[in-house]
């Protein structure tokens, strides 16, 4: 009951339950007036000189009306208790169901968060996995051309590129490069006869590994070397220092 919303009383609702009330008071004051009454008048009636049964009589029906008052008070305390009782009860139950809704509320939310962690795991997942796909791509397809970049001593730094001429995709693999003074940068720059257009700057790994990833497109004649320089951490328009890798379209 304590759970349900309440609802007003229409006037004419209180009204009859006002009547009812009204009623059973004065009801209850009309016991209590007889019993008073019959008290009184077998007080008032009873010579001293009475028969003992008239007298018994008398008590007897004083005894009966007390009774009939008792059972009606006795009525009206134990319906207060009752309803005392089912009002507790109803407190404690309603209690009881907001506990129990807090708590199912705080499993969704962290099932939700857990829910929402995992889709962000996959998303990366899928992400690596896609990239990792476009590299074995990038370097396995049919139209990949291989350059190798270095010198003839294997601990000098060398590097490898892949060009997909399918895709306009170009990756350098370079091993050994030593890691470039502060401020500095490597950039790699494709040469064409007209121009040389930077792929983009790196710094090698504590190993001195890299791979760089870049996307340009060129005609398959349109490229006559690719390079390596040293240069400030940002970048440079063009080469201001000479390559420190180099190597022709032809050394395949």
């Amino acid at each position: 009951a304590w759970a349900v919303a309440p609802v007003p009383m229409s006037p004419a609702q209180r009204g009859r339950l006002r009547a009812r009330l009204l009623a059973r008071a004065a009801a209850d004051r009309g016991v209590a007036s007889a019993v008073s009454g019959l008290d009184a008048h077998a007080v008032a009636s009873s010579p001293p000189t009475a028969p003992a049964s008239s007298s018994s009589s008398a008590v007897r029906s004083i005894g009966s009306a007390r009774s009939v008052a008792s059972r009606g008070v006795s009525g009206s305390r134990w319906l207060a208790i009752a309803a005392s009782v089912i009002a507790v009860v109803s407190v404690g139950a309603l209690m009881q169901v907001r506990r129990e809704r807090d708590d199912l509320r705080g499993v969704l939310q962290t099932a939700a968060a857990e829910r929402g962690a995992r889709a962000v795991a996959l998303d990366s997942l899928r992400r690596v996995l896609t990239d990792r796909e476009r590299l074995i791509t990038n370097l396995t397809g049919e139209q990949v051309a291989v350059m190798n970049v270095g010198s003839s001593d294997i601990r000098s730094p060398s590097g490898r590129m892949f060009w997909d001429q399918q895709h306009g995709a170009w990756t350098f693999v370079g091993h050994h490069l030593p890691a470039p003074k502060s401020g500095r940068t490597y950039q790699l720059w494709l040469v064409t006869p007209t121009a040389k257009i930077s792929a983009g700057t790196f710094s090698p790994d504590a190993a001195g590994h890299a791979i760089v990833r870049a996307s340009y497109v060129l005609p398959k004649n349109g490229l006559a070397a690719i390079a390596v320089t040293d240069e400030p951490s940002a970048g440079s328009a063009q080469p201001t220092t000479q390559p420190f890798l180099v190597a022709t379209s032809g050394e395949q």
